[in-house]
């Protein structure tokens, strides 16, 4: 099955800064499987994962992406293409890197009338590719100098998993039950994927999932609510053949929301499925949980989707 990538869109990019003295260990910030000894005066940001220095108005950001992103990245990497952008490429070398190596590159850049200094990194580091970039003022690149930069990227390390109660907390809303299913993914956007099983991603819906996110705008009319949730189910991908069999209003909670259950087909293996969709509208917006699993599980699977669906706690 194929994961949407509109409900994790937002869990491409983060931003970062500089924290204390290298230390002996990686910090990594919270819900990221990256981290990196950042340079003296950086502390782990509350507002993104990351490091953030206010003194020195820098910031590391980090991207994540799929091992074999590399090798197009790499391509991309040239002096020509981050000109493009607005950098004028004042260094560049490769850098050694435990478990992987990485392209390092440096120099100022001009972004609305105002100077700036940036080094950039791209890299293949234990199965993960990442791009970690760290801006200022390029008056701050006196203190915050290429060297220095340099030794807190070579430092850069992957943990295998971010732990449950980071995933969690980032999440601007509160899973109170996750009934035997275990987060994969999760942003400060209120995207979140959920499965029960050992695997992270998986064909045929050999595993049930369960994915929640949070969609900004004014809630439904009571008798719009209908075609709503209908026009919102038909973006559901992976499936075909689908056929609803209940469309129906119902109470979550202190909040309304809509509930369509469709039995389906898996749009590569041809499995037979069942999906539901839950709606929970607001008075800003509503909060989407979308659950699938094969028809042979969906009885035990269903009573689960339901605990977690109880479970949310909206501010």
């Amino acid at each position: 099955m194929r994961l949407p990538r509109s409900l994790f869109g937002a869990f491409a990019v983060i931003a970062l800064a500089i924290t204390p003295a290298l230390a002996a260990n990686p910090i990594f910030p919270i819900n990221s499987r990256i981290g990196l000894v950042p340079p003296a005066g950086f502390a782990p940001s509350i507002k993104f994962p990351g490091f953030e220095n206010p003194e020195l108005n820098a910031a590391i950001l980090i991207v994540e992406l799929p091992a074999e992103a590399f090798a197009e990245l790499e391509k991309g990497f040239t002096n020509e293409a981050l000109k493009a952008r607005g950098m004028a490429v004042a260094a560049r070398e490769p850098i050694t890197i435990a478990d992987g190596k990485g392209i390092f590159v440096a120099g100022p850049q001009e972004s609305g009338g105002q100077k700036r200094y940036e080094a950039v990194m791209i890299a293949n580091v234990a199965g993960i590719t990442t791009i970690v970039s760290v801006q200022m003022l390029e008056a701050t690149h006196a203190t915050l100098t290429d060297a220095m930069l340099r030794d807190s990227l070579k430092t850069l390390a992957v943990r295998k998993e971010v732990p449950d109660a980071e995933r969690l907390a980032v999440l601007p809303y509160k899973l109170g039950n996750l009934a035997g299913f275990r987060i994969i993914r999760s942003g400060r956007d209120g995207a979140a994927i959920l499965t029960e099983g050992p695997n992270d991603a998986v064909e045929a819906v050999t595993q049930p999932f369960m994915i929640i996110g949070i969609a900004p705008g004014q809630a439904p009319k009571p008798e719009e609510r209908d075609a709503f949730a209908r026009r919102i189910f038909n973006t559901a991908p992976g499936i075909k053949e689908v056929k609803i069999t209940r469309a129906e209003p119902l109470r979550m909670g202190r909040a309304n929301g809509y509930e369509i259950v469709a039995e389906a087909k898996d749009l590569k293996s041809e499995v037979d499925v069942t999906v539901v969709q839950w709606l929970r509208f607001g008075s800003t917006g509503y909060l989407q949980m979308l659950g699938i699993a094969r028809r042979t599980a969906w009885n035990d699977a269903f009573t689960k989707m339901r605990a977690i669906r109880d479970g949310v706690d909206t501010p």
